[in-house]
This record gives structure tokens, C-alpha cells and sequence, in this order.
């Protein structure tokens, strides 16, 4: 019988970055997912970017503070895979303001509170 440290419900983004760092800790763990690989499920629709303002204040600080370890990605994950990462290219970001979206306005409200840099375009 196989003993675990975590079973980790999930085999996303989320999923595989928890048991990365529990393994990083030296704990064993178990991904399952309903899906038939990792990766398969949300995870394989993202778009793919990174960005730092959510609709609320908790969810814009933790992507910022993701942003950090994103930005310095080769520091943070040591790999010994000789075709190296795939690489990070911040280039910023822009969004469109209108009179009917007021979600914008609410997520640049909390950018000021958190120290995260932006600029309006008239």
C-alpha cells in the first residue's frame, strides 16, 4: 500500500503548483483529477497571461504578489531540463475603459492601495 503526505484533488495549474511546493518541502503527494491528463482541464483554456487586476483587492494582491514570481520564474524554479523554461516576456497590458464596463474602474480602485503601477489613457 502507497502512503501520501497530500492528496491533492486537481491536476491544474493550482493543483500541480501545491504539490510542487509540498514536494519542494520533501512531502510525497498525489494529484487526481476527474480530467483524463494534467493540465486538461480549466487550465488548458487559459489564455495564457498574466495579469494583476482581479475584481477584488485579496485576488489583484495575490496576483501581484504572483506576478513577482513570475517575473524572476528561471530564479525560482531550478530545473535541470537542458532545453531550459519557457520564458516569461513581460510586456505589459491594456484594457479598454467604457461607461458600461464598470469593472475596470473597480479593479484599477485597489492598484493604488496595493503599490501596482498603471497608467490611464485618455
Amino acid at each position: 500500500m502507497k502512503s501520501y503526505d497530500a492528496i491533492i484533488v486537481g491536476a491544474g495549474v493550482i493543483g500541480a503548483a501545491t504539490a510542487f511546493e509540498m514536494a519542494k518541502k520533501g512531502m510525497k503527494t498525489l494529484n487526481i483529477d476527474a480530467m483524463g491528463e494534467a493540465g486538461h482541464g480549466s487550465t488548458s483554456g487559459s489564455c495564457a497571461i498574466i495579469r494583476v487586476y482581479y475584481s477584488t483587492v485579496p485576488g489583484t494582491a495575490l496576483a501581484y504578489e504572483a506576478w513577482h514570481y513570475w517575473r524572476d520564474w528561471a530564479d525560482y524554479f531550478v530545473t535541470g531540463e537542458e532545453r531550459g523554461l519557457a520564458g516569461y516576456c513581460g510586456i505589459g497590458g491594456l484594457g479598454s475603459k467604457t461607461d458600461l464596463d464598470v469593472n475596470l474602474s473597480t479593479q484599477l480602485a485597489s492598484c493604488p492601495e496595493l503599490n501596482i503601477d498603471y497608467e490611464e489613457l485618455g
